[in-house]
């Protein structure tokens, strides 16, 4: 079984969303999968369920420092590692982009600048993070109110507005996270 690690040691990056988006996208092309919720405080749409015969987990983790981190990305074949575009996601980017160093995680790890919009703000974290991220993947997720009101609705922001901003960029990290856990891209 392939295990997808979604995590930040930081809260409100959007590690739930991505978590349940990775499970729609599975489910949408018949890929049996576990998906495993850590995080206490709840936020996704999917409960936790494992079942015998998961071709991969995907796996939400507690916006939280965690004694066990750094054996979860140990664990994980990929690692995506959410975080938002302000100041503020600095340090704890930092902190768990040496997480993942000290995992040895390099070519599995995927960073999503989430709630990304057309502010100065977004255009210079990113050309920040483009010198500090080790040349991993760096994709964007748009600021939109189509993932609330998909998530209300209980599905994916896929289903919701397919032809959406936020969908296509959605379908895109799906793909790239499949490709990265070795399956064929969602159509």
């Amino acid at each position: 079984m392939v295990n997808i690690l979604v995590c930040n040691q930081k809260g409100g990056v959007g590690k739930s969303l991505i978590a349940d988006e990775l499970a729609f996208s599975f489910e949408r092309s018949g890929v049996p999968l576990s998906f495993i919720d850590l995080d206490a405080q709840g936020g996704t749409v999917h409960q936790t369920a494992q079942r015998e015969d998961a071709q991969v987990a995907v796996i939400d983790t507690p916006g939280a420092l965690q004694q066990q981190l750094k054996d979860w990305i140990s664990a994980a074949d990929v690692v995506i590692i959410p975080t938002r575009t302000t100041s503020r996601d600095i340090e704890p980017l930092q902190r768990m982009q040496r997480a993942v160093q000290s995992a040895e995680k390099s070519g599995k790890v995927l960073y999503v600048l989430n709630g990304w919009n057309r502010w100065r703000a977004s255009s210079d974290f990113l050309e920040w993070f483009r010198e500090t991220s080790g040349g991993a993947p760096i994709l964007k997720l748009p600021q939109s109110e189509q993932f609330v009101q998909a998530s209300a609705g209980g599905v994916s922001v896929v289903e919701y507005a397919r032809h959406g901003t936020a969908a296509r960029a959605t379908l895109e990290l799906c793909n790239k996270v499949r490709k990265l856990a070795g399956f064929k891209p969602e159509k």
